[in-house]
C-alpha cells in the first residue's frame, strides 16, 4: 500500500515520486478506503482458497524479510541476511536474528530460503572463495531450517555474473573438478539429510562460553532433529580458532494449547539423553568420519566442549546412548578421552574379547607362525609336530573356560558357542595336513 500511495496516488500537496500523477493525489482517508487492506494480504487470502496447492516466494525488501512472512503470509521469503552478514561475518547481528525469531515465532525460520548468491549479486566463489570459509558457510545453508538454495555455477565454481539478459556465458570457464568432488564429500551427504536439519521442533540454538565467560559471536552451535534423531553442528565463521562450553539454549517460543512460554533448554536433553552414571552418549561426527564418547552424566553437568579452528565445521549426528552394562564403555572414555575412535563397535569387541584373545595367544605366536612356514614347506620335524600339537590342546582346552567366564554382551560378539575338542580327531587332522604337504618340497602352496 505505501509503494502503490507512493507512486500512483500521491497525497495533495506531496506530488509523489511520479510528477504526472500529481493530479491523482487523494488524501489518507480516501486511499484506505478504495484499498483497505494490504495487497499482498489479499494475495495470499485469495490463493489460499482458490488456488490451495501454490507456493508463494517472495523477494523481500532489505531486511523485512520477517514482515513478508508474519505480517504478509507468504510461505517461503529470500534471506538476503544470510549471504550478506555471514560474508561480512557479522555473527552477532545474524545470530540476534535467529534468538529473536525463535523468541517471536520459531515456525518462521523455516520459511526462510537461504542463498550464497543469486543473479542480482556477485558469484559465490567471489564472495565467500572456494576454500574453508565457502564451506563452512554451506554448511550452515545444508543444515539451518528453512529452504538451501543454490545458485547457478555454484558448484561449478564459475566466476561470472550472469545478468538476467544473457543468453549465452561469455567467460571461457571450465567446471572445478576439486570443488564439485568436496561437495560430493562436504555438503550432498547434509542435503540428502535435510529431514534432519529442515524443521524448527527440535531446532535449539546455543551460546559458546569461552574461559573468560565471554560468548564466542562467531560459533553458530544447535541442535535438530526429527522424531528420536538428532545432529548437533559446530561453525565457526571466521579466521580466528575459537571455543567453549555450550549447556543450556537461547530462550525458545513454546506454544501450550491457547497459553505460550519462553524455556531454554539443557543440550544433555534436548539429546535425549538421561541422567545416569552408567550411561554413556555416542557422537558419529560426519566431517572426520570417527565417533566419540562422552559420559551422559558429564553432558548433564558441564555440556559439551569443544574447539574449532577458523572457518572449521563440524556435523554430529547418529547420536545416541549406551547403557554400560559391564564397563566397557568406561574402559573406552578412560582409553580415548575426547579423542575420536575409528570403530567403536570393534574397540568395544576387542575389549569385551580380550580374555578370549589371550587364550589364543599361543596361535599366534612367533613360534607357531615358524612351525606353520615348514608345515607349508613340506620340511616339518616330528618335534616341532608335538610342539603344534601341544599348543593347540592348550589354547582349546583353556577357550571353553573363558568364554563360560565372559558377560554376556561379551558372548553376544560370538557368532559360535566354543566346544569341547576331542583330542584323537584333532591330533589325527594335525598329522594330516603335515603328512599332505611332505614330499612337496615348497612346491605344495
Amino acid at each position: 500500500k505505501r509503494h502503490i500511495q507512493r507512486l500512483w496516488y500521491p497525497k495533495p500537496g506531496r506530488g509523489g515520486d511520479i510528477a504526472g500523477r500529481a493530479g491523482h493525489a487523494i488524501t489518507d482517508e480516501e486511499f484506505n478506503r478504495r484499498i483497505p487492506q494490504e495487497f499482498w494480504r489479499e494475495v495470499v487470502d485469495r490463493v489460499a482458497v482458490e488456488a490451495p496447492d501454490t507456493l508463494l516466494l517472495a523477494e523481500a525488501f532489505w531486511m523485512m524479510e520477517g514482515y513478508f512472512v508474519r505480517t504478509l503470509g507468504m510461505h517461503r521469503v529470500y534471506n538476503s541476511a544470510f549471504m550478506n552478514m555471514l560474508k561480512n561475518q557479522e555473527n552477532q547481528k545474524y545470530r540476534l536474528g535467529i534468538k529473536n525469531t525463535l523468541v517471536f515465532e520459531p515456525e518462521i525460520l523455516k520459511r526462510y530460503v537461504n542463498f550464497m548468491n543469486n543473479p542480482d549479486e556477485e558469484t559465490a566463489i567471489a564472495q565467500f572463495g572456494d576454500g574453508d570459509k565457502y564451506f563452512a558457510v554451506c554448511t550452515l545453508l545444508a543444515t539451518l531450517p528453512g529452504l538451501p538454495m543454490i545458485g547457478h555455477g555454484q558448484i561449478e565454481g564459475y566466476h561470472e555474473k550472469y545478468g538476467m539478459e544473457y543468453k549465452r556465458a561469455y567467460y571461457n570457464e571450465s567446471p572445478n573438478g576439486w570443488l564439485i568432488g568436496e561437495h560430493y564429500r562436504r555438503i550432498f551427504p547434509l542435503f540428502r539429510r535435510r529431514y534432519l536439519f529442515s524443521g524448527v521442533e527440535n531446532f535449539q540454538l546455543y551460546d559458546c562460553y569461552n574461559g573468560n565467560g565471554g560468548v564466542e559471536e562467531s560459533v553458530y552451535a544447535y541442535v535438530n532433529g526429527a522424531g528420536s534423531e538428532r545432529t548437533l553442528v559446530l561453525v565457526n565463521n571466521q579466521y580466528e580458532r575459537a571455543g567453549g562450553t555450550i549447556s543450556v539454549s537461547v530462550p525458545k517460543l513454546r506454544k501450550d494449547g491457547e497459553g505460550k512460554t519462553t524455556v531454554t533448554t539443557k543440550l544433555a536433553e534436548n539429546l535425549g539423553l538421561t541422567f545416569g552414571g552408567r550411561s554413556y552418549a555416542l557422537f558419529d561426527c560426519f566431517s572426520d568420519g570417527l565417533t566419540y564418547i562422552l559420559p551422559s552424566i558429564m553432558l548433564y553437568d558441564e555440556g559439551f566442549s569443544f574447539s574449532l579452528n577458523g572457518y572449521e565445521a563440524k556435523v554430529y549426528w547418529n547420536i545416541r546412548e549406551v547403557d554400560d552394562i559391564d564397563g566397557s564403555y568406561e574402559r573406552i572414555w578412560r582409553q580415548f578421552g575426547r579423542k575420536g575412535i575409528k570403530n567403536i563397535a570393534r574397540a568395544v569387541a576387542l575389549l569385551r574379547l580380550e580374555p578370549l584373545y589371550k587364550a589364543i595367544d599361543g596361535l599366534r605366536s612367533d613360534e607357531t607362525i615358524r612351525i606353520a612356514k615348514h608345515i607349508a614347506d613340506g620340511t616339518i620335524s616330528k618335534e616341532e609336530e608335538r610342539e603344534l600339537l601341544l599348543t593347540i590342546a592348550e589354547c582349546y582346552s583353556t577357550i571353553p573356560e573363558v568364554y563360560a567366564s565372559l558377560e554376556e554382551p561379551a558372548k553376544g560378539q560370538i557368532a559360535v558357542k566354543p566346544a569341547e575338542i576331542e583330542p584323537k580327531p584333532m591330533i589325527k587332522l594335525t598329522r594330516a595336513l603335515c603328512q599332505a604337504f611332505k614330499g612337496k618340497k615348497g612346491k605344495a602352496l
